[in-house]
């Protein structure tokens, strides 16, 4: 009977042409509203929203100077290593005697003031001209000051200016307990770097290895937000920041913030 039934229904609904057509269920009509309350949303997002650009690179707190090595000018033996790791020296001051092949003592000074952060001889090796005996972080500049050299790809420095504002995850002090260090960019090199330039900034060839990628990077030199209320002396994204004083060559990770763009601009390359 229920077959019966339906098939007598269906010979009757041709001729009920007075009868209103169902074109969609109510819950259709819901799902059709929704996806274009999205789509109007997303459009809206995409000319309207703000999508942050940032461009992340290593780099090291040091000075304004950097590092560099102070070199034996004779070919010999290491008779005596008169500094010590994390000594201070002076301009002119004797780093290490080397006696050459002919018995003469020569005296390998230092020709900047700084604090010693390396030796690359130790007494009684034998060492040719030219070789590293120490490696000094320069205070001989005029306005001497603890800053953040950032190495950033060549590639990637479009945008870079003075001015720009820097977070520094830092080495010695975990962001997830402390925070992020405060900077902002003080000047940028108009040309990448050189290995030898490199090189000279941070202490030798090994060194500068870990800031070398597959292009040559260029210095982005980043002046500390200074902050009177914490330990450090300097701003952080927490309120007091690490419980010590910053010291210099400790490693930093930089995020450098370029500013905003709508994510219409972001797919079209612009």
């Amino acid at each position: 009977m229920n077959f019966r039934f339906k098939a007598l229904q269906r010979m009757r609904e041709p001729d009920e042409l007075d009868s209103p057509t169902l074109l969609a269920a109510p819950r259709g009509w819901i799902a059709v509203f929704v996806v274009m309350i999205i789509m109007a949303g997303a459009t809206l997002w995409a000319f309207q929203g703000s999508l942050p650009i940032s461009v992340s690179a290593p780099g090291l707190l040091t000075r304004p100077l950097g590092s560099a090595s102070v070199q034996s000018p004779v070919p010999g033996t290491v008779r005596r290593v008169l500094v010590h790791v994390k000594g201070t020296v002076a301009e002119g001051q004797p780093v290490a005697t080397i006696e050459g092949a002919d018995g003469r003592s020569t005296d390998v000074t230092s020709p900047f003031s700084g604090h010693v952060v390396g030796l690359g001889v130790s007494q009684g090796q034998v060492v040719p001209a030219g070789s590293s005996v120490a490696t000094v972080e320069r205070t001989d500049a005029s306005d001497d000051r603890m800053v953040a050299m950032v190495f950033v790809p060549a590639a990637r420095a479009v945008g870079l200016a003075p001015g720009k504002s820097v977070d520094l995850s830092v080495s010695t002090a975990p962001p997830r307990s402390f925070g992020l260090l405060r900077g902002r960019i003080s000047s940028v090199s108009p040309y990448p770097l050189t290995s030898g330039e490199l090189s000279g900034l941070v202490g030798g060839e090994l060194a500068a290895r870990s800031y070398v990628s597959t292009s040559p990077p260029r210095l982005v030199v980043v002046d500390l937000v200074k902050d009177a209320g914490t330990t450090s002396g300097y701003a952080w994204s927490t309120t007091n920041g690490p419980p010590s004083p910053l010291s210099t060559q400790v490693s930093v990770k930089a995020t450098i913030n370029l500013g905003s763009q709508t994510p219409f601009n972001l797919i079209l390359g612009r």
